[in-house]
């Protein structure tokens, strides 16, 4: 894998890449525009499809455009937020299993990894130096807007938009979370919670979905109040203590929950090994006096004491399906986009205690 910086040892003799961005910057109007009026497409006037076509004229654009058809080139573009990176636990794996894929098809990774307070556009991309994009973790709409303008082919990998159709892999979030409830149930548990900031990712807000939904079923044919669901809960902005192993300030949410459950469903493995340490500082033993599944089958899980129960998701197969879906993709630019899941299956192991009735 190859970092941004080692693709742009350009020969200083040749002729520099003008870019949809430079004519974007010598107008002042935006490189959405720019791209529509290249792209013959519906959106800008025709007097200001005019000027666009002139300027790129004047300044060199189709001189060097097709020089650098992104088709011909043997890199990839992963794109990634920063602290997505730093997870050695889950994202490693994915990239591991990117860069494996690609190695095979004779493809290089260029990492680039994502600023959320200033996106910066990669030069690769700019330059049309890559075949293709990965989007790895979360990203804002706006920024995925910004990088569709290239026209370049991409996938989504354990993420999607609501409202940009792309290709994407994604992990059976909903399913697991369902099972892993189920699950929990056949234990003999019925006051159980859930563990994780929803609101982070839509992994999390799925696996949030799952539970609610098998404690609405069964709540509803036990006639039991929906405010059941609720009150063990903790659903809002924790993200920022699991990151930072804040296992005290965790501890502090927990207590001032009203009732705890016998057992909760986390979010991930992450949120769920924070959750043992919290409850340990509260003097709750895990698995005696609360349950605990996670979410993602990490390494760590069989490290922890007890060995952590959970749901186990195929990092490394999402990252090899990402890459042959792109791969597929940029030779079958006009066919429909799919969202794939890759199945989930739970692990047991020892944190999860059975309640006799």
């Amino acid at each position: 894998m190859r970092m941004e910086c080692e693709v742009l040892n350009l020969d200083n003799n040749k002729k520099k890449k003008v870019t949809m961005k430079d004519i974007a910057d010598k107008l002042n109007i935006s490189i959405n525009a720019v791209s529509l009026a290249l792209n013959d497409r519906i959106g800008v006037s025709e007097d200001t499809r005019a000027l666009i076509i002139k300027t790129a004229n004047e300044i060199g654009y189709f001189d060097v455009k097709n020089s650098n058809v992104s088709k011909n080139t043997k890199n990839i573009c992963l794109i990634i937020e920063s602290r997505y990176f730093r997870d050695i636990s889950f994202y490693s794996k994915i990239i591991l299993g990117i860069e494996n894929e690609c190695k095979k098809n004779g493809y290089d990774v260029i990492a680039n990894f994502l600023n959320t307070e200033d996106f910066k556009m990669p030069a690769c991309i700019e330059n049309k130096k890559v075949s293709g994009i990965l989007l790895v973790g979360r990203i804002k709409d706006e920024y995925v807007k910004q990088i569709m303008v290239y026209s370049i082919p991409m996938v989504m990998v354990d993420h999607s938009s609501q409202l940009i159709s792309t290709d994407a892999i994604l992990t059976q979030n909903i399913t697991g979370a369902y099972m892993a409830t189920e699950y929990l149930l056949k234990k003999g548990h019925r006051n159980i919670g859930f563990c994780g900031d929803i609101d982070d990712s839509l992994s999390f807000k799925e696996r949030w979905v799952g539970f609610y939904e098998r404690l609405r079923e069964f709540n509803t044919k036990e006639s039991t109040s929906m405010e059941e669901i609720f009150k063990f809960s903790i659903v809002g902005p924790i993200e920022k203590y699991i990151l930072t192993r804040n296992y005290s300030e965790l501890s502090k949410i927990v207590s001032n929950l009203k009732s705890l459950p016998s057992a909760w469903i986390c979010s991930n493995d992450n949120t769920a090994i924070c959750l043992y340490y919290a409850l340990d500082i509260l003097g709750i033993k895990v698995p005696k006096e609360a349950s605990i599944i996670g979410f993602d089958d990490i390494d760590l899980c069989t490290i922890i004491k007890p060995h952590l129960t959970t749901i186990r998701v195929t990092k490394e197969l999402m990252g090899e399906k990402a890459v042959k879906r792109l791969l597929w993709r940029i030779n079958n630019l006009e066919e429909p986009y799919e969202k794939i899941s890759l199945e989930v299956s739970i692990i047991e192991r020892e944190s999860v205690n059975e309640l006799r009735e």
